[in-house]
């Protein structure tokens, strides 16, 4: 059984109410709209009183074609020498004049109804628009450590729907009680004055309603709390399914996702139905008890009527306003049901909200200088968590114009190296320093604007190619788009006819560009800011052989032209592309540098990189053997590929 958390809401009720500042004329509007349309259905059944009364009379009278000419009063008779108000509100009025407002209050509960209707439909979608938005903006804040652990589809669920819960509270649970609140009040004085005794009576019935209201409340509230949970692992439970098709077609696992999609979804439809049925319940409770006090008004109004001091209009009258009288109550009373139902949401997206980023800039932070590109680690330590150390006190110094390579086992922390450069995360201990910057000390816009990434995985707009190299510089001329892809030896692929059609303007979809055009693409997009350090990771991944060596023209012009040579840090495990453009390269292993120097130098001493290297170019004559020696044996472990089997070179993952 799943224990929903005990947490109270009104804090986030009141940091709701905020966001109608910018929209109190259409609040006022909407206010005044259904104040007017609580209230129309009282003058109907005011109106229908006396219209019942002098048709009674006027039939015993046999007078019915002079009813026109009768007059009567919709707040009753007044007493015998009342003056003020009370006079004034007993004045007859004739049938004519009372059958008007009837038929006007009738059809203006319609029309009001109409009216309403639009404007809230316009005032909540915008609401929940400016509420998604918000969130959506707080997003894009958060460090990059949020967005780790497989969030995508709970994330996705809080932005798209449970945001929708703050905009239904104010909308539909807050505004429409204050009004019905009103409505109520004015109906209650209404029918004091025509018997307090009435009055009382239709209330018998309110402590049995209130305790089965609890009742249902606490039942709502739980199975409120189980459908989000529900709703969420279904959401996760669709995005890992999706993201991972090719690997469950590959192992034909279908039926085993299928059987967890199902439980998954059978899981959330039976929260959510049982979230309905207690909302049914709660509403068919008030429902039963508006018949019954209507029953009861209507028999004792017919028995003791007289007593009370109404005649026959007077009890129809009241008896007509009875279910009037409580659909402001049930209104109050399902509103609050609702916000119940809506409450974990509304947590949700406040929770969210309230997330704070791990990496944030100093009170006091300055812009970064241009820089010229020297790169110092100083006594970095780093972990995901304190049993899960990264960096253990590494040092290294990466010179100006120098392009250095980062190599080593998977998990040795090359990628995080990169982005502790970017100030995505901040060590647990010791300095980033760029030409004697501590990263700490500078804003983040001032350093991501120098320093750019080639990420293993690039992203992709679903848009043009010129606006996908257009991300990494707002409001770039096509001009700069062009160089940037000239930088990047894809511009002659671009404007290709046989290759993108539609040249510059070719969407950015699965199949087109290819992952190695594409890769190119990403690059011309980090060029275009023209950085002073360019970090590559796992750059030649699905590239061709000539898609490699334009990458490597790229670096060699980009990184190590002569007039303007720029730092570039690469990570790859690739060796051999490594060892075709790095100056010097940093070995790794368990968070620490083990050794560096030239791809020379580093062959010619016993280590972790010869092993690297002696592994990834292994005589291919051992991989055809069924059984190699211990050598080959041992690249089959590592996954080896013989060097030039993958195009270039290129090697797999060790």
């Amino acid at each position: 059984m799943i224990e929903p958390p005990k947490v109270k809401g009104w804090p986030y009720v009141r940091r709701s109410f905020k966001l109608l500042g910018k929209h109190k004329l259409i609040v006022t509007a909407t206010l005044l709209l259904t104040l007017a349309m609580n209230l129309a259905p009282f003058v109907v059944a005011a109106a229908f009183g006396p219209i019942v009364q002098i048709l009674g009379e006027a039939a015993r009278g046999a007078s019915l074609a002079n009813v026109w000419s009768l007059s009567g009063s919709l707040f009753g008779k007044a007493e015998p020498g009342a003056t003020g108000i009370g006079a004034w509100l007993a004045t007859p009025l004739s049938f004519t004049t009372i059958f008007i407002i009837w038929v006007a209050a009738t059809i203006g509960v319609v029309l009001l109804r109409l009216i309403n209707t639009w404007m809230m439909a316009i005032f909540e979608q915008n609401l929940h628009a400016e509420v998604q938005e918000r969130v959506y903006d707080h997003l894009q804040t958060l460090s990059l450590d949020f967005f780790t652990g497989g969030k995508t589809g709970a994330l996705m669920q809080r932005v798209l729907h449970e945001t929708q819960n703050v905009q239904r509270m104010l909308t539909q649970v807050l505004l429409p009680p204050l009004v019905q609140a009103i409505a109520l009040l004015i109906a209650l004085a209404y029918m004091f004055g025509l018997s307090w005794q009435m009055t009382l009576l239709s209330f018998a019935l309110a402590p049995v309603a209130f305790f089965l209201f609890r009742f249902t409340l606490k039942k709502l509230e739980q199975a409120a709390n189980e459908s989000m949970i529900t709703s969420r692992d279904l959401s996760g439970e669709l995005n890992e399914s999706i993201s991972g098709m090719a690997d469950i077609q590959v192992f034909n696992a279908q039926p085993k996702r299928s059987k967890r999609f199902s439980t998954a979804v059978r899981s959330a439809a039976r929260t959510t139905a049982r979230v309905f049925i207690w909302m049914q319940i709660s509403n068919t409770n008030s429902e039963v008890y508006i018949a019954v006090t209507s029953a009861l008004v209507l028999g004792l109004g017919i028995a003791f009527g007289p007593k009370f001091g109404l005649e026959l209009g007077g009890v129809i009258a009241f008896w007509g306003l009875v279910p009037n009288t409580f659909t402001p109550i049930q209104g109050i009373i399902s509103s609050y049901t609702a916000y119940q139902s809506m409450l974990p949401g509304i947590i949700a997206t406040y929770e969210l909200l309230d997330e704070r980023p791990t990496v944030v800039e100093k009170p006091n932070a300055r812009e970064l200088p241009e820089v010229h590109g020297n790169v110092r680690f100083d006594h970095v330590s780093f972990g995901y968590s304190p049993m899960q150390k990264i960096l253990n006190g590494i040092s290294f110094e990466i010179k100006e114009g120098e392009t250095v390579a980062l190599v080593g086992p998977i998990g040795c922390g090359k990628s995080t190296i990169m982005n502790l450069l970017l100030r995505f995360l901040d060590p647990d201990s010791g300095q980033v320093v760029i030409d004697g910057n501590d990263t700490s000390d500078v804003t983040l816009d001032s350093l991501r604007n120098q320093v750019s990434k080639l990420s293993q995985f690039p992203f992709f707009l679903k848009d043009t190619i010129r606006e996908n190299v257009r991300l990494g510089k707002e409001n770039a001329t096509d001009e700069e788009v062009i160089e940037a892809c000239k930088l990047a030896h894809i511009h002659d692929v671009i404007v290709d006819p046989g290759r993108m059609p539609k040249g510059y303007d070719t969407t950015v979809d699965v199949q087109v560009p290819s992952g190695g055009q594409k890769r190119l693409i990403a690059l011309a997009r980090c060029l275009i800011r023209k950085p002073e350090v360019l970090l590559l990771d796992e750059p030649t991944e699905n590239l061709d052989a000539d898609q490699r060596n334009r990458l490597l023209t790229v670096i060699r012009e980009y990184a190590q032209s002569e007039e303007n040579p720029r730092t570039c840090v690469v990570i790859s495990h690739d060796l051999n592309f490594v060892a075709g453009v790095a100056d010097r390269i940093i070995v790794l292993s368990d968070g620490r540098a083990v050794d560096e120097g030239t791809h020379e130098e580093l062959l010619q001493r016993e280590g972790l990189y010869k092993t690297l290297y002696e592994l990834k170019n292994i005589d291919p004559a051992l991989l055809r053997t069924r059984r190699g020696e211990d050598g080959g044996a041992q690249a089959m472990v590592a996954g080896a590929v013989p060097a030039g089997a993958m195009g270039g070179g290129q090697i797999g993952p060790v």
